[in-house]
């Protein structure tokens, strides 16, 4: 499956997928954003790889790449009834900005979330410092749920996300689709 939005296609995660993922997992930027911000070794990468994304529906990882580099990457896991938990990487921060590459991959994966799957709560774990993740959060219409030792929680209930007008404007900007 294919996610189209304006220029870009996110892809479904496929085997082929496993090393330029791993490139962009260890970047900088986006061990920022994680938890345990040290590397992940390629090994326990590709455990990961096999267990939740080959072998199992858990996580529906959609991928950005170019010249078999990866730029960008967008998923939902925890999925439990109508509810399910997102999450974007960007390989380049400042050329994301630039080219609008990151309100691309959330327009993608909301649309697929919300409109494809049909789940009807997304949630959404934040560590404090990320800033721009917490900017965007606020302006997609989520709401403040708490604060844990680690993450800054967050819900946005479909009802609440159509009513939201930048929600509605990237919609109507980019056209997302999915192609099977």
């Amino acid at each position: 499956m294919t996610i189209q939005v304006g220029d870009i296609s996110m892809q479904r995660f496929r085997p082929e997928h496993t090393d330029a993922l791993y490139q962009l997992i260890n970047k900088t930027d986006v061990r920022k954003g994680m938890s345990n911000s040290a590397g992940i070794g390629y090994e326990s990468h590709v455990s990961w790889v096999k267990a939740n994304l080959l072998e199992t529906d858990r996580v529906h990882l959609f991928i950005v790449t170019h010249n078999d580099q990866a730029l960008g990457a967008a998923l939902i896991k925890n999925i439990k009834g109508n509810t399910g938990e997102i999450g974007i990487m960007v390989s380049d921060i400042l050329e994301a900005r630039e080219t609008l590459f990151t309100g691309k991959l959330l327009t993608g994966i909301l649309y697929y979330f919300f409109h494809h799957l049909d789940l009807q709560c997304l949630t959404m774990s934040i560590l404090p410092d990320n800033i721009n993740s917490l900017t965007t959060t606020k302006k997609i219409g989520a709401d403040f749920k708490g604060e844990g030792e680690v993450y800054r929680y967050f819900a946005l209930e479909k009802s609440k996300y159509q009513l939201v007008a930048i929600n509605q404007l990237l919609l109507k900007r980019y056209q997302p689709y999915c192609i099977e």
